[in-house]
């Protein structure tokens, strides 16, 4: 029987194919939902709201840019901050970016003055990536075990994901390897590193406590999938590899 593992309708629609990681992400066919787990209407609000916001934002706006993933519709990608515009090179060439100064910066830049350009390293929606990973998170337990995934202990992570409503506090911990990112900055990504540095994965801790593991290359981030698990003291992981972002 078809059942949305969200907002768990068995009437559907369910029209849409489902990836876990989006295209814009890199993600593939290895990587779509069996047919009758997400409904059309839970599967556009994702889309359209949660996903969205959360590519926009730091740390997958800079991977998609430096690394020069293309969105779905096949186009650049690009990120905006106070200082300009930086757009993915054209060509892909490893270390060569598009810079598209605001108006502020723009005759600085042009004659030279300016010769740096600061992009803050902060997400401004930090709601919407936990929102984005518990999502994820989710369909990953549903491609492990149809059944578990309806269980009672998810439901407080798919209705924050869904609706952004909690009832408690959730968090998230990532970790950036700041030398291998400076790498594949440099260099480009081949597509074997690419295979060989992407995990979606479900881990359990303590107390048999379930939490989602997301691997991009540099890039770790693990929330949690229940909100009884609690984050770990901020100063017990050195900064700027390890952040603990509370929503």
């Amino acid at each position: 029987m078809k059942q949305c593992i969200f907002c768990k309708t068995t009437t559907g629609p369910f029209t849409t194919r489902e990836h876990i990681l989006p295209e814009s992400l890199g993600g593939g066919d290895w990587g779509v939902l069996p047919d009758g787990l997400v409904c059309d209407q839970c599967q556009n609000k994702f889309g359209s709201s949660v996903e969205q916001q959360a590519l926009s934002q730091y740390p997958f706006s800079f991977l998609r840019v430096f690394i020069g993933i293309p969105t779905k519709k096949r186009k650049l990608p690009w990120l905006e901050c106070r200082e300009g515009i930086v757009a993915a090179s054209p060509t892909v060439e490893p270390g060569v970016f598009e810079y598209m100064p605001a108006p502020f910066f723009k005759r600085a830049t042009e004659q030279g003055i300016k010769t740096q350009m600061r992009i803050p390293a902060e997400p401004l929606k930090p709601d919407f990536i936990c929102r984005f990973l518990l999502k994820m998170g989710i369909e990953v337990v549903a491609e492990m075990d149809k059944n578990a995934v309806f269980d009672q202990r998810f439901d407080e992570a798919r209705a924050f994901a869904l609706s952004g409503k909690k009832e408690s506090g959730w968090w998230y911990l990532q970790r950036e390897d700041i030398s291998s990112a400076a790498y594949y900055f440099r260099h480009g990504v081949t597509l074997q590193e690419w295979c060989e540095n992407i995990k979606l994965q479900i881990q359990t801790i303590e107390d048999e406590a379930e939490v989602f593991h997301l691997k991009l290359l540099y890039l770790d981030i693990l929330t949690p999938l229940e909100s009884r698990i609690i984050p770990p003291p901020k100063d017990s992981l050195p900064e700027p590899e390890y952040r603990i972002f509370i929503v």
